[in-house]
């Protein structure tokens, strides 16, 4: 029997996913990690190869725990973890130091990973309203996008007025609120706990199975996975970009929010245009031929107005472009392994990125604007050889 409504731990929920949608310090990370943590670039991308691989190792361990504390101590938890990763960040600049906080943040997210869709459903279940799951998750999603974009102008701002450490120790503070807030939640007492979290192990032996069945379904993720992945780079390297422009680092948060927002128009724009259009491969080799060429551009753009258009471009095209693929894949899995097959489709994704990070670091340090040169010509290679066809996507 069901004892309590847990119908306030939906609307905790909001509260929680926007705190944990600010980021004060993503908007000015590389002017935090260069100019007040001392590291080169390539550090960085050693960083974020190594944060990438610790998410992937610590998914089996945070399940384990998520599953045997409860939804809601893994949440609790994970907002402690994040907040301790925080400040870790923010205590002093040097490299060990940041290698514990990018630990600590991986466990976070792995903590994360699942046991909030898992924490929401279990409360609607409670009563009875368990196929309200994909609205309120939306409702997260969008919260936490607002938070962001909102956050990033308040972070540099932050930056330019009063330091850029005082950054992070703010996101270490929120954090720290958002712990408090999970405190507050009610765990439900289900005698069936149905939603178990996947484990990733599992889910890449799964999703690989249908890749390795499905020709159709394989030549998807190989147009998709190496374009996506390159595109992907720009998230680390705009703001060495703007740097190079000689932007006052003012900007830089009020740039990332506009970032945001033309990327959220153009995940709207381009799934429509893919479902107007007669013929869908011609609107995948567009897309790519813009991503291609707006990163050709950028290479040899030392303008400060088209330099920023440049980057919207590519933000609008190509952040989007993975949505060319969903209809697509979607048509060759049954909806029961969906989830599963994006999931590993995301997982490849991120284990080449993480392979690929250090390269990136030598290449931008070498020359950040043949870097984007070497990553436009790539895409239009890649783009000649697709063997996606319109009644694929």
């Amino acid at each position: 029997m069901i004892e309590k409504n847990y119908k306030s731990n939906i609307y905790k929920t909001y509260i929680f996913a926007f705190i944990f949608g600010i980021h004060t310090v993503r908007a000015v990370y590389y002017p935090y990690m260069t100019v007040w943590g001392g590291l080169t670039f390539f550090q960085m991308m050693i960083l974020q190869s190594y944060y990438t691989a610790m998410i992937l190792l610590l998914e089996i361990p945070s399940g384990a725990i998520s599953d045997f504390l409860g939804r809601k101590t893994g949440l609790s938890l994970a907002a402690l973890v994040v907040s301790l990763a925080a400040l870790c960040y923010s205590i002093i600049p040097n490299f060990f130091m940041f290698m514990l906080a990018e630990t600590l943040w991986g466990f976070s997210i792995a903590l994360f990973s699942g046991t909030m869709d898992a924490f929401v459903y279990n409360s609607l279940k409670s009563y009875g309203e368990e196929g309200k799951l994909s609205k309120i998750l939306g409702r997260n999603q969008t919260l936490t996008l607002i938070a962001l974009t909102i956050s990033a102008p308040i972070g540099s701002v932050i930056a330019q007025f009063i330091s850029l450490q005082f950054t992070m120790n703010t996101l270490a503070i929120v954090y720290f609120c958002g712990f408090l807030m999970s405190l507050t939640f009610k765990e439900p007492k289900l005698v069936d706990d149905t939603y178990q979290k996947e484990h990733y192990l599992t889910i890449v032996k799964s999703g690989f199975k249908e890749l390795k069945n499905n020709k159709i379904l394989r030549i998807l993720a190989v147009d998709l996975i190496p374009i996506n992945t390159l595109i992907f780079f720009l998230f680390w390297t705009w703001q060495v970009y703007f740097t190079e422009l000689n932007i006052p680092i003012i900007y830089f948060g009020f740039i990332s929010s506009i970032m945001n927002i033309t990327n959220a128009i153009f995940t709207i724009i381009l799934p429509k245009w893919l479902r107007w259009a007669e013929n869908k491969l011609r609107v995948l080799i567009t897309v790519n031929i813009i991503s291609g060429t707006a990163y050709i551009a950028a290479g040899f753009i030392s303008n400060i107005p088209l330099g920023i258009i440049i980057v919207l471009v590519i933000v609008s095209f190509g952040y989007s472009r993975f949505l060319l693929f969903v209809d697509g894949i979607n048509k060759q899995i049954e909806s029961e392994n969906r989830a599963t097959v994006l999931s590993t489709i995301n997982m490849f994704s991120s284990m080449i990125a993480a392979i690929i990070f250090p390269f990136v670091g030598i290449i931008v340090t070498w020359n950040l604007f043949m870097f984007f040169i070497i990553i436009g010509i790539v895409i239009l290679i890649l783009t000649i050889f697709t063997r996606s066809k319109t009644e694929y996507l």
